[in-house]
């Protein structure tokens, strides 16, 4: 599984076959058709878990989730800018509408509760 990490803002966004974008708006990225290989831009950064890793965490957990485990623990890297399934592109806007009608990416109320 890859996510994509926005250097900008801090949000980690997970990535499928649809173009996704941080909460800044600033970096994005999809999955190719292969599943695989992932198109992104910059600031954002390639994250990768190891799946074996991810699943066996699942799997104990689900078995007991009161108690911790070691199993919890997954393995997860940055992905270099010579991986093979990565592929970096030219940084430019995400598909967003031009009016403010889109509730893609609701504000948070603020803390007044207004």
């Amino acid at each position: 599984m890859k996510l994509l990490y926005c250097a900008h803002c801090g949000n980690i966004v997970r990535l499928f076959p649809e173009k996704r974008s941080c909460r800044c708006g600033k970096s994005w990225g999809h999955y190719l058709e292969d599943n695989s290989t992932t198109v992104q831009t910059f600031p954002g950064l390639s994250l990768a878990l190891f799946n074996p890793d991810f699943q066996l965490a699942i799997q104990t957990f689900n078995e007991n989730p009161n108690q911790f485990s070691p199993f919890f623990a997954v393995r997860c890297w940055v992905n270099a800018l010579s991986e093979p399934d990565v592929q970096f592109v030219a940084g430019e806007t995400a598909d967003k509408p031009d009016d403010d009608t889109s509730k893609e990416h609701a504000e948070e109320p603020d803390a007044s509760g207004a």
